[in-house]
């Protein structure tokens, strides 16, 4: 059996520990990060996650795996954490190393002590070492807990470990991962060599390495061209076991920090696969001369495509709509849905990229501010985008009424309402709830009417009208010259 030697950090303990006469001052209005020890975190900052959690801190419906020792569930930023926690070889008891990889994602956000990069995605936290602190694994087991992983809904697995021989059973495991839409990150070494790990060096693995605060190489970062990315990997403040706050070295730091990153590009964009992820990294701006890139989350985000987006004026002064368009991610797997909201009141269902009226439930629709959304759904996933617009309402509310034929009148509405004919004594002889449009009246059409429209609309006002029958004149007798 193989053995996967963990990538070993250093660890140093920490102590616990009204009208204005001049124009006002408007400032931007962001995320604010309210953990005591997150000044000492540089790395936040370095990678961009301070900007790019003012987008996301992470979607619930994203699940990270993490690969690793025993995390310390019970440690204060990790005790409310959504996550599930699995044991593939022996005891689940806490451990440094995996306590402090999950306190660099999923630290959460709760004035107790650090940040970390992405609070709100969901976490299942895989144990396959032997015990407290022990350094080694094998790839059997490391193999079993992807498979695990996979089956059990993960988006993301990173791996913070690896040795120098390859595993055929491991590399299945993560071929498959991959195969099924699993984005795989892993440490690349912390051996000083030009070539990197197993599994790492898979071409179906993101491979990451290591720089200090001041963007150089770590000095016992593994690198080669098949590394391409790098994150912050040195003196890295994350959280040590029994509530405490640890400062480590590794490349198994900088992983993780990658992971959550891609976490988060993965909350606005669950649809991307492992290949566009790949595209994604390769298009980010790189040093010159380097083959690698510096992780900046806040540049991933802004480079996401969005899974669906709408395209509207602000503004609609028309009752015929063919201005909108809906686009959603070329995948043969998804379904949109696309709908009218006036308030929180659906007002109809629209067609993708058609054209379409403002009329609904018999009557056009008032003038006033509505949302349109656009949802796209894989029957896992669901991600909304929504416009809002005013529409400008010009048709005024009118009706009117003309003789049809011997006996029956035509009256025309332009909005919904009920209509009420009176006689010329002003008794009711017709009334009844109608949509906008044109309807026949059976009556005298040689007797004087009115007509009244009383909108369903509350704010528009009651109109109407009247119908005088033609004066007919009496023809003059005709005479004849004898």
């Amino acid at each position: 059996m193989k053995k996967i030697a963990l990538l070993t950090a250093i660890a140093l303990l920490l102590p616990v520990g009204v009208d204005a006469a001049k124009p006002v001052i408007l400032k931007k209005h962001g995320y604010v990060v309210s953990e005591p020890q997150v000044t000492s975190q540089y790395y936040v900052k370095q990678i961009g996650t301070d900007l790019a959690w003012s987008k996301t801190r992470g979607a619930s419906d994203i699940v990270v795996a993490l690969i690793d020792s025993s995390a310390d569930r019970n440690h204060t930023d990790l005790k409310n954490v959504p996550r599930v926690v699995n044991s593939m070889k022996g005891p689940y008891t806490a451990d440094i190393h995996g306590t402090h990889t999950a306190g660099i994602m999923a630290g959460k956000h709760n004035r107790f002590g650090i940040a970390g990069l992405a609070p709100n995605v969901r976490y299942h936290f895989y144990n396959v070492f032997y015990g407290v602190n022990k350094d080694k694994t094998d790839s059997w087991t490391v193999a079993n807990a992807v498979d695990t992983a996979v089956a059990k809904g993960a988006n993301i697995i990173n791996l913070s470990l690896g040795g120098d021989d390859y595993d055929s059973r491991l590399a299945a495991s993560i071929k498959r991962a991959r195969a099924k839409g699993v984005i795989i990150v892993a440490s690349s070494g912390n051996d000083r060599k030009q070539t990197i790990n197993f599994p790492a060096n898979m071409k179906e693995v993101i491979a990451v390495g290591a720089i200090d605060s001041r963007h150089r190489l770590a000095s016992f970062s593994n690198m080669d061209d098949r590394v391409k990315i790098v994150a912050p990997g040195v003196n890295i403040l994350s959280l040590g076991v029994n509530n405490r706050f640890i400062y480590m070295d590794g490349t198994s730091m900088a992983a993780p920090m990658v992971t959550a990153s891609l976490a988060l590009v993965k909350s606005i964009n669950p649809y991307l696969t492992p290949g566009e992820i790949d595209q994604l990294i390769a298009k980010m701006p790189r040093a010159s001369g380097k083959s690698y890139t510096e992780l900046n989350t806040m540049k991933l985000l802004e480079a996401t495509a969005r899974p669906i987006h709408i395209s509207a004026p602000s503004v609609w002064k028309s009752r015929y709509v063919n201005d909108v368009k809906l686009s959603v991610m070329n995948h043969s797997n998804l379904k949109s849905s696309f709908t009218l909201y006036q308030g929180n009141k659906k007002v109809k269902t629209l067609t993708p990229n058609r054209s379409f009226t403002m009329y609904s439930s018999g009557d056009w629709l008032p003038s006033g501010q509505y949302r349109i959304v656009g949802q796209v759904t894989d029957g896992k996933h669901k991600r909304y985008t929504s416009r809002t617009i005013d529409y400008v309402n010009t048709l005024k509310t009118a009706v009117s009424v003309k003789v049809s034929e011997e006996g029956t009148f035509s009256i025309h509405t332009t909005r919904k309402g009920t209509v009420t004919v009176l006689d010329s004594n002003g008794k009711v002889l017709y009334e009844a709830l109608h949509i906008a449009g044109t309807f026949p009246v059976r009556g005298d059409t040689a007797e004087k009417l009115t007509v009244i429209l009383k909108p369903t609309d509350l704010r528009e006002k009651v109109v109407t009208t009247s119908f005088e029958p033609p004066i007919i004149e009496d023809e003059p007798p005709v005479t004849e010259t004898l």
